[in-house]
């Protein structure tokens, strides 16, 4: 008997995930990518002996990779060597010390404690709470299609939806609780990572909190593409086929079947079965006919795109101690910041940017006495610019950090530079509006709101990534490949 012929286009972690997945289940599995390696957006670039990741830096969410590892007979710690970050991250405010934040309740307390009389307390009642509703996400809402009305009338979502703030936004739920304007930040800004500003990022999100100081931040010792690797591992232990460096022109479809995938290079390849981990936009206006398409004009100007970003590599001669792996550079002027990156059409200065220093934990992604360093800026989508103007950008950046870490002498000491921006975004990765991270998590773009995994139109075409269900982010990729996987059983 033939095996059934799955394609997967795109060789991201969602689309190797959904590999994986389906090759266990019996499916004959070619992955195409159209890059010269594997990862999407966490992607690998060497040079004169640093190792930068090229995207996703924080391992969160811990129980997601140890489920999605056991359903193919892994266990995490066989494929990945993890250690627990101590600190969290520090935070760079002007005019105000760097403030640390430790992955423990207590120690962060503390911190709260030292800066805003009873804000200790209320970060306790802050996180318990975070964490009640982190639980409601994980049991509720992630591994869920949506597809069926049963799934938000069950009676364990029904008992535990008071968990859910009411106010209007995680910025208000936040300031209702904490008067301190760097506490009330580091309340806030993990909306950010879920490309969505926290004046409008559903209060719900404050279950990020519960991530970062409870649960706890790990790292993957040799960097986050070792993630990669582990998923590459176990498809080629599967059988799962890879093809670099080939690119998909178009989905072929025949009586509402897609039938085969056209390659550039003229190539056809026969398909029973078709999986797009491309950005959803893309797969639709681009590798689809009009009439075949899900999502319509009016929906795609209607969306609200999460944030683009400036990504910045830089090898740097000595050490920088006053960092730690993580950290966040905040500005002054909060809410006009967000106005620039959320809505806005200019690039942001001063900025607020994260700053990912692995060297402080990991010796082997820099040569030795030297750091490497991975610098986010958030930008609006859709961002207009030209190489000058990004240049002139990135010196101003480097200048700000410089200054935020109290480093004057960082624009001399670097060595390697590398950058990657919103037209790289566009081009490289096909992503709508030059986006990082896929479409924001607003209300209307959550749960069941967020564009669903299943073709409407090709009835064994299915999506999957961060612009469908759950969403942003590496675990969220990992489970949707399972509620792909689940679908296409369903269907069999």
């Amino acid at each position: 008997m033939t095996a059934r012929r799955a394609i997967v286009i795109g060789g991201g972690i969602s689309g190797l995930a959904t590999a994986n997945l389906l090759a266990h289940d019996g499916w004959q599995v070619t992955v195409l990518e159209q890059r010269h390696q594997l990862g999407g957006r966490a992607g690998l670039l060497k040079a004169e002996g640093f190792t930068f990741d090229t995207g996703p830096s924080w391992y969160l969410m811990t129980e997601v990779f140890d489920r999605y590892y056991s359903l193919l007979g892994y266990k995490t710690g066989d494929l990945l060597d993890l250690v627990r970050l101590d600190p969290a991250y520090r935070v760079f405010s002007p005019e105000r010390a760097p403030i640390t934040i430790q992955s423990d309740v207590e120690a962060a307390a503390a911190t709260f404690e030292s800066l805003e009389s009873d804000a200790g307390q209320k970060l306790r009642k802050y996180l318990q709470r975070a964490e009640a509703m982190y639980d409601l996400a994980l049991n509720q809402f992630l591994y869920t299609n949506f597809e069926k009305p049963a799934s938000l009338i069950n009676p364990g979502l029904l008992k535990h939806l008071s968990l859910i703030p009411r106010s209007r936004s995680l910025h208000v739920y936040v300031a209702k609780q904490f008067k301190h304007p760097v506490l009330r930040q580091i309340l806030e800004y993990p909306g950010v990572f879920l490309g969505v500003s926290p004046y409008k990022a559903p209060a719900l999100y404050s279950l990020m909190s519960h991530l970062d100081i409870k649960q706890g931040v790990y790292y993957p010792r040799g960097g986050m593409y070792e993630i990669i690797k582990s998923m590459e591992k176990i498809g080629t232990d599967l059988g799962v086929s890879y093809r670099l460096n080939t690119e998909v022109t178009g989905i072929d479809v025949d009586d509402s079947r897609a039938k085969s995938i056209s390659l550039v290079s003229g190539d056809t390849l026969q398909a029973d079965l078709v999986i797009s981990a491309a950005d959803l936009f893309h797969t639709e206006h681009s590798l689809l006919q009009p009439q075949q398409r899900t999502y319509s004009e009016a929906f795609w100007k209607k969306a609200q795109p999460g944030p683009s970003a400036l990504l910045l590599y830089l090898g740097i001669k000595g050490r920088l101690p006053q960092l730690v792996h993580h950290n966040l550079i905040f500005t002054s002027d909060w809410r006009s910041n967000f106005a620039d990156v959320f809505g806005g059409s200019k690039w942001p200065y001063p900025a607020s940017m994260y700053v990912s220093a692995p060297s402080r934990t990991d010796p082997s992604v820099a040569p030795t006495g030297q750091e490497n360093l991975f610098v986010l800026v958030p930008l609006p989508a859709a961002v207009t610019h030209n190489e000058a103007e990004q240049t002139r950008h990135i010196e101003q950046y480097l200048d700000q950090l410089a200054v935020a870490i109290n480093a004057p002498d960082l624009r001399s000491r670097i060595i390697v530079q590398k950058s990657f921006g919103p037209s790289e975004f566009a081009e490289q990765l096909n992503a709508w509006q030059g986006g990082a991270l896929g479409l924001g998590h607003t209300w209307m773009q959550s749960a069941m709101f967020r564009p669903g995994i299943r073709s409407k139109k090709v009835s064994n075409l299915f999506y999957v990534g961060t612009n469908v269900r759950p969403g942003v982010g590496l675990p969220m990729c990992l489970i949707s490949s399972e509620l792909v996987r689940d679908a296409v059983k369903a269907t069999q």
